[in-house]
């Protein structure tokens, strides 16, 4: 897995085996919501700004209520599709993208 150094509040890496993107972030610094866009703006190599509103895909405050109301105790998962990717939230501060497969 690749991982490119930053001092960014969202951490990104990809494995190409898998062909998922991983986005890690500290739910202190950056909205969840926000931590999403951020990472499908770097998978797409484009601004965040560039990019269809999540809003119209899922409510961003539902994200940000899974992360910021997990005590740590559980890995909270919330799966959506986004821009022909997978996105899953983990609780504990991971997002990852994949492609969608139609497929499977």
């Amino acid at each position: 897995m690749s991982e490119l150094p930053t001092d960014e509040p969202v951490s990104m890496s990809y494995d190409p085996e898998s062909k998922t993107h991983l986005a890690e972030f500290d739910s202190d610094a950056i909205a969840p919501s926000m931590a999403v866009v951020e990472a499908m703006a770097s998978v797409h190599d484009t601004a965040p700004t560039a990019l269809d509103p999540l809003v119209e895909t899922i409510d961003p405050a539902a994200i940000d209520r899974l992360v910021k109301g997990n005590d740590g105790s559980d890995d909270r998962v919330l799966a959506f599709r986004y821009l022909d990717h997978v996105v899953t939230v983990h609780g504990r501060g991971v997002v990852e993208i994949r492609p969608f497969d139609d497929d499977g």
